[in-house]
């Protein structure tokens, strides 16, 4: 059964997320150090507990078991608005009988506010671009262009979008779009640059923080490469603000300085199985 066609038994997510609100020893409370302001009594955001459980199940299936669990009195849910214009909308979560949530709402806001503001968005995705291209460079990957929707000659103008690297090595071509984000990449946009690498020829890897399950399963389908690195990283300078998410989100967020070896290796063996035998 392919990743796209997995089932999942809504009420068995359902008892799992319900559990998570309830006992502090669930499981996605025992990887990593402690968060000192996350726990079971906690006011959640929703996007927040989907991305605590992604490596369990998609986003939008933790989705319908939180719109479940709401249905059914277990979480109640209280909607508030960030952003500098206080124009987006956010749905925090908690248990029913949890009281006087005011306070610890208008801090988490305070954080989200500073985590997501456009400047740091457009920043850290900067800055993974840069690693990116740094571990390029280190394997003796040649980078043809940036920002570009044209190789060889073909430019893509059915798109206005651009690709962020065109690489080449050992006669290989790559087209490589970054994503240093919580969310998953927008799928229109996967499918899009998908579909701009297979006009330009050119074999796609995606480094993503964590692809959805229908976006490794189309990278299979071309032979191409999602690259989860799986935490959003940011520069160094960033530890108070890095702290801090993780203290009171749990969100899977770091201070890099260098891919890690770990991600590099993925790709790197992904590269000496494109070459002729």
């Amino acid at each position: 059964m392919s990743m796209s066609e997995k089932r999942f038994s809504l009420d068995s997510v359902k008892q799992d997320v319900q559990s998570f609100f309830l006992d502090d020893s669930h499981w996605a409370y025992q990887y990593g150090s402690r968060a000192t302001s996350c726990n079971k009594d906690s006011v959640f955001y929703k996007r927040q507990v989907e991305v605590i459980f992604e490596d369990a199940y998609p986003h939008d299936v933790t989705g319908k078991a939180i719109k479940g669990l709401l249905a059914e009195g277990f979480l109640k849910a209280e909607r508030r608005f960030v952003g500098k214009g206080k124009d987006v909308p956010i749905i925090f979560v908690c248990k029913q009988s949890r009281r006087y949530t005011a306070l610890e709402i208008r801090e988490r806001i305070e954080i989200v506010d500073r985590f997501s503001d456009d400047e740091v968005n457009k920043g850290v995705g900067k800055y993974a671009e840069i690693l990116f291209a740094h571990m390029l460079e280190k394997n003796q990957f040649q980078v043809v262009d940036r920002h570009t929707k044209s190789f060889r000659g073909k430019t893509c103008k059915k798109s206005r979008k651009n690709l962020d690297f065109i690489v080449e090595k050992d006669g290989v071509s790559y087209g490589m779009e970054v994503k240093n984000t919580f969310d998953y990449m927008p799928q229109d946009e996967f499918e899009e640059k998908l579909d701009m690498c297979q006009f330009l020829g050119l074999l796609p890897v995606f480094p993503l923080r964590y692809p959805s399950p229908q976006q490794f399963e189309l990278m299979g389908e071309v032979d191409g490469l999602a690259l989860a690195f799986k935490t959003r990283f940011f520069p160094p300078g960033n530890q108070k603000l890095v702290t801090a998410i993780w203290n009171h989100f749990r969100l899977p967020v770091s201070i890099w300085e260098d891919i890690l070896p770990s991600t590099e290796a993925i790709f790197l063996n992904y590269h000496h199985r494109q070459l002729p035998k």
